[in-house]
C-alpha cells in the first residue's frame, strides 16, 4: 500500500533546493517513492491530508551524546570511559541506551537521525555511531556502526587526566602525541601484521580504519592553534578529518578550507563554560558558508537539548546566514558530511521516509513540529494535532 502525504509545501533539500507548493510526497515500505504535484491517486493509498503544512526532510544532529550522557538524576556518564586518556576500543553503540529519554526530545524536535558517541574527556576516546531517533529494533536503527574515530584537543583532556589524574597528558603537546601515537604503530607493522589486527582484537584497528579512508577522524577543537593541530595531524596521515565545534574557526578560514577538513559548528547558545569556548557565537556559520566550507550545525547534546537543534539555526539565520543553507546545514549538508546522504537529508525518489511536518513556513516565530515520520511511520504526534 502507498501511504501519500498530501498537498502540502515540500523543502526537498535537494541539491537544487527546489520548494515544491502543493504537492504530495508518495510513501511505500519505508522509502519516498514519489515526489510530486498532485496526481491521480492509487484506488488503495492512504491519504494524509497536509493542506497549508509545510515538509522538510527529517532534521539530523551530527554532533551529539544521545543516549549516553547522564542527564538529570542519573548517577553514570557512559559518554567517557575515564579509566585511561587512550581508549580506540570504546564503540558507541555498546553504550547506547535505546530507551533514552533523549531520543523522545529528538522526534519532538523533528530530528530523525543523529550521530553520537565518546564524550572529549580523552584524547582519543572511541568510535562513533550513526542511528535513527526511532525504529522496531536498536540494531535496525543503526546506520552506521563506526562513523569516525572521536579524540580530542585543548583543554578538556588536559584537565580531567592532567589536573584531575595527574597523569599524561598535562600538556597539548602530550594530547597531540596519543593521537599521532595510534597511527604511528600502524605505519611500523608490515603488511601481514596489518592484516591480522582486527582478529587481535588490537586497540589499532580504528587507526587502521582512519589510515585506510574507511571513517574520519572526528577532532573536538575550540581554540585556534588545537584547530591548526587537527589539520597538521590529519595532513601527516593523510586521513579524512571532520573538525568538531571548531569554535575558532572563523580565525582561520582560509587555511580550514585549503585543508578539505569538514566542519560541525556549535553548540552556541551556551555559556562560556571554558576559556576556549568564550569565542563561541552563532554568527559563525555564515562566514563558513560565504567561503563554501562545508558545515552542519549541531546541538552537542546535552549542552544543548536535542530538541531545539532548529533553533540553533535560527539563531545562526539572524546573524545573517541564508536561511536555505541554515536548513541544509542540518539536512543534506549534514548527511553529506556524515556520509549517509544516499539514504537521508533530501526528499527525493528512493531515499528513507523521514520527515517533519511544521505548522508555518520554516523560521517563521510560530513554527512547530507537528509530526515526526522516520521510514513512513509516526514516530511523534504534536499534542494538538489531529489527524
Amino acid at each position: 500500500m502507498v501511504t501519500v502525504l498530501r498537498n502540502s509545501t515540500v523543502y526537498t533539500m535537494n541539491k537544487s533546493n527546489e520548494v515544491l507548493q502543493n504537492a504530495d510526497i508518495w510513501v511505500s515500505e519505508g522509502k519516498i517513492v514519489k515526489v510530486s504535484k498532485c496526481f491521480d491517486l492509487p484506488s488503495d493509498s492512504q491519504v494524509i491530508d497536509c493542506s497549508g503544512q509545510f515538509i522538510t526532510p527529517g532534521l539530523i544532529d551530527a554532533h551529539t551524546h544521545v543516549g549516553l550522557w547522564a542527564e538529570v538524576t542519573e548517577r553514570q556518564n557512559d559518554a567517557n570511559e575515564y579509566s585511561s586518556p587512550w581508549t580506540p576500543l570504546m564503540n558507541a553503540k555498546d553504550g547506547i541506551d535505546p530507551r533514552h529519554f533523549s531520543f523522545e526530545q529528538a522526534v519532538m524536535g523533528g530530528v530523525t537521525t543523529v550521530q553520537t558517541g565518546a564524550g572529549s574527556a580523552n584524547p582519543i576516546g572511541g568510535v562513533w555511531s550513526i542511528l535513527k531517533t526511532a525504529g522496531a529494533s536498536f540494531d535496525d536503527r543503526i546506520i552506521i556502526e563506526r562513523s569516525g574515530l572521536k579524540g580530542a584537543l585543548g583543554e578538556n583532556p588536559k584537565n580531567v587526566f592532567g589536573n584531575q589524574y595527574k597523569t599524561m597528558p598535562m600538556t597539548r603537546m602530550a594530547v597531540a602525541h596519543l593521537i599521532r601515537k595510534g597511527f604511528l604503530e600502524v605505519l611500523h607493522l608490515k603488511d601481514c601484521e596489518r592484516e591480522r589486527l582486527a582478529e587481535n582484537h588490537s586497540e589499532l584497528v580504528p587507526f587502521a580504519e582512519v589510515l585506510e579512508r574507511k571513517m574520519p577522524l572526528r577532532l573536538h577543537c575550540h581554540r585556534a592553534d588545537d584547530i591548526a593541530t587537527a589539520i597538521r595531524i590529519a595532513k601527516e596521515f593523510d586521513v579524512k578529518l571532520s573538525l568538531e565545534h571548531c569554535t575558532e574557526g572563523v580565525l582561520m578560514l582560509d587555511a580550514i578550507k585549503a585543508s578539505g577538513a569538514t566542519v560541525t559548528l556549535g553548540p552556541y547558545m551556551t555559556p562560556a563554560s571554558k576559556y576556549e569556548n568564550r569565542l563561541s557565537t552563532a554568527k559563525s556559520p555564515k562566514h563558513f558558508h560565504d567561503l563554501d566550507i562545508p558545515f552542519a550545525i549541531m546541538t552537542d547534546h546535552p549542552f544543548i537539548p536535542i530538541q531545539y537543534l532548529y533553533y540553533c539555526v535560527v539563531e545562526a539565520v539572524k546573524y545573517g546566514l541564508d536561511e536555505m543553507a541554515g536548513l541544509k546545514s542540518i539536512t543534506l549538508a549534514a548527511a553529506e558530511i556524515m556520509g549517509i546522504a544516499d539514504k537521508v537529508g533530501s526528499i527525493e525518489e528512493g531515499k528513507d521516509a523521514d520527515f517533519a511536518i511544521w505548522s508555518h513556513k520554516p523560521f517563521e516565530t510560530k513554527a512547530n513540529v507537528l509530526s515526526t515520520y522516520i521510514e513512513g511511520k509516526e514516530v511523534f504526534r504534536h499534542a494538538g494535532m489531529i489527524r
